[in-house]
């Protein structure tokens, strides 16, 4: 067996024949499309003409089969005619600023001022607390909305209500407790009692999508009782964009709803001011794919959260005119490259760390040290994870002796469960989120059973193959083939960029780019009858790979990677593995 430069064994995946014809004819579309939309389960002519030409009016389903959506609503329509004083609560990542944002904003539009309070990630930490029921008892709140959040706040909620604050909890966590909170409606696509609505993946829906869905139905009922004819109606879509960013920052599913929300906004290239001041910022002119909302403006916007204040990536949405917006995006922009600083630093004394460790005998990689800067913790895991292919867990100790963590999964270790475990088990203080990112505290003298609770409940498979979707023809015309292969964008989670293997290349010449952080390869056939031009992106962590390159530079190779077609490297392959030709 041909083992590649990582370590991976290839396999060639080779969907049904007779499906394949049937979709191609049914659905007119290429091969190499068709085998594409197969590999990732889109396998039947309705789903694939759903999933190419995917619509608004077609995926988003009715909101009132959610179970308390009409009770949230009746819950703040009564707020809205009776002008009450209502607070938003949100989280401090783009998925809870979104949110935050939409309905805070289309409160505004109809004339109220809600009052709003994103929590510090440093001194009040995750979700609903006692501290922020008292910030709503001081200032006579009669109404809490919490976003993004709430769905395990049962005592925080029951201590509202003795005061007499009624709760509206629009949240998309994993329901960890038995029960819900006893709060007027608590809308989660994934509580416990809540089905799956058929087509819309409704339980892949970040929280900006619930409040999406929300807010839909909050219209609809205003409209029933004739509210609008004096009063400004907003429009919906103007919220598709922010929608969209959270959907990508929260690494949600693009399926169904998601799917039509994301292409919505990259063909419409309707922009709030938020987006726009920060793309001006960017320089980015136009937003051509969802790479430049995931890898600018939301690491932008998370910059608040892990080291500044993230009212501040709130107030950029909410800013009333453009000056005041493009100031707050260049403080962003500040911060986010604080937080490049601090990572850079970070990860390599994290990596001189594993280099101790026995990767082998470890399912999971967890390090831990004093005093890391809690804010940019799920980031290095998030690196550990991409580097090594392993569930990762970075602790960061205080002087007291308690520990800050966040993790980053891999498919098959599916982290809310991992750490609700832990946590029924007393390992973990706390600990909660989604199946591939999670965050919890624990006690210092719990860590080596915590590293062990992890070895043993972390069962890893298929952790050493990668699957490939199709070989493609050294001769190829990889322009030709970024147009063919466009029709399936947006790419994302669930909808991975396709990876092909091109077969039998020499290395015509290396060099370095991007300051020295990446690389450019130009491969030819072996007969040097064509080219192939190709980049290999964050090379700092990948030395294992251009070991074996140099070592092997004048063999015939295979290579797998994405197609990617952009102003800066043209047509190229973004390279995943290399391997010696058979």
């Amino acid at each position: 067996m041909n083992i590649s430069f990582f370590g991976k064994t290839w396999i060639f995946l080779d969907p049904d024949k007779e499906k394949l014809e049937r979709i191609k004819l049914s659905c007119d579309i290429d091969d190499l499309v068709a085998r594409i939309l197969i590999n990732r389960n889109v396998d039947t002519p309705e789903e694939v003409k759903n999933f190419l030409n995917p619509t608004l009016r077609n995926a988003i389903p009715d909101p009132s089969l959610l179970i308390d959506m009409d009770k949230g609503v009746q819950r703040v329509v009564k707020a809205i005619n009776s002008n009450e004083n209502i607070i938003i609560f949100g989280d401090y990542d783009a998925d809870g600023i979104t949110s935050s944002y939409i309905v805070i904003q289309y409160l505004r539009i109809l004339g109220l001022q809600p009052k709003y309070y994103i929590p510090s990630r440093f001194s009040d930490g995750y979700g609903i607390s006692s501290e922020s029921i008292k910030l709503a008892i001081s200032q006579n709140v009669e109404l809490i909305i919490a976003l993004d959040c709430g769905i395990n706040s049962i005592e925080e909620i029951d201590e509202a209500n003795k005061f007499g604050i009624d709760s509206v909890i629009i949240d998309h966590h994993v329901q960890l407790r038995k029960e819900v909170p006893n709060a007027a409606a608590v809308i989660n696509p994934n509580r416990a009692d809540q089905n799956e609505i058929e087509k819309s993946h409704i339980k892949k829906l970040c929280a900006a999508g619930v409040a999406f869905l929300f807010l839909i139905a909050l219209q609809r009922e205003l409209r029933n009782i004739n509210f609008f004819p004096d009063k400004k109606e907003p429009n919906l879509r103007d919220f598709i964009d922010a929608v969209a960013l959270g959907t990508l920052c929260d690494v949600m599913e693009i399926r169904g709803m998601n799917r039509a929300i994301i292409k919505y906004c990259l063909k419409s290239g309707r922009y709030s001011i938020g987006i726009s001041s920060l793309m001006k910022a960017f320089n980015i002119p136009k937003i051509n794919s969802t790479n430049d909302l995931l890898f600018f403006i939301g690491p932008a916007i998370n910059a608040a959260g892990r080291v500044g204040d993230p009212h501040l990536a709130l107030n950029l949405f909410l800013a009333e005119n453009i000056d005041s917006a493009d100031r707050i995006a260049m403080k962003l922009l500040e911060l986010n490259e604080e937080r490049k600083l601090m990572e850079k630093q970070l990860l390599a004394e994290v990596n001189l760390m594993i280099n101790t460790l026995d990767l082998q005998s470890n399912n999971g990689i967890c390090v831990f040290g004093n005093n890391w800067h809690e804010g940019i913790l799920g980031i290095i895991a998030g690196r550990i994870k991409d580097k090594y292919k392993k569930a990762s867990f970075v602790i960061s100790f205080n002087k007291n002796g308690i520990g800050k963590g966040a993790a980053r999964s891999v498919a098959g270790v599916n982290l809310a469960n991992l750490l609700d475990i832990a946590k029924e088990n007393n390992i973990i203080i706390s600990g909660g989120g989604h199946a591939l990112a999670g965050g919890f505290s624990i006690y210092k003298d719990k860590i080596d059973e915590f590293k062990t609770f992890i070895n043993d409940n972390i069962q890893l498979t298929n952790q050493n193959i990668v699957e490939i979707d199709c070989s493609i023809s050294a001769q190829c015309d990889i322009n030709k083939l970024s147009e063919t292969l466009s029709i399936l964008e947006p790419f994302g989670k669930g909808i991975e960029n396709p990876t092909v293997c091109i077969k039998r290349l020499k290395i015509r010449f290396i060099k370095k780019i991007g300051n020295g952080n990446h690389m450019s390869i130009l491969f030819s056939d072996e007969f040097n009858k064509s080219n192939i031009r190709s980049v290999i992106f964050n090379t700092q962590s990948k030395k294992t790979l251009l070991d074996s390159i140099e070592s092997n530079k004048d063999a015939i190779l295979d290579i797998i990677g994405q197609i990617n077609q952009n102003e800066q490297f043209g047509s190229s392959v973004i390279i995943e593995d290399i391997r010696i030709s058979a």
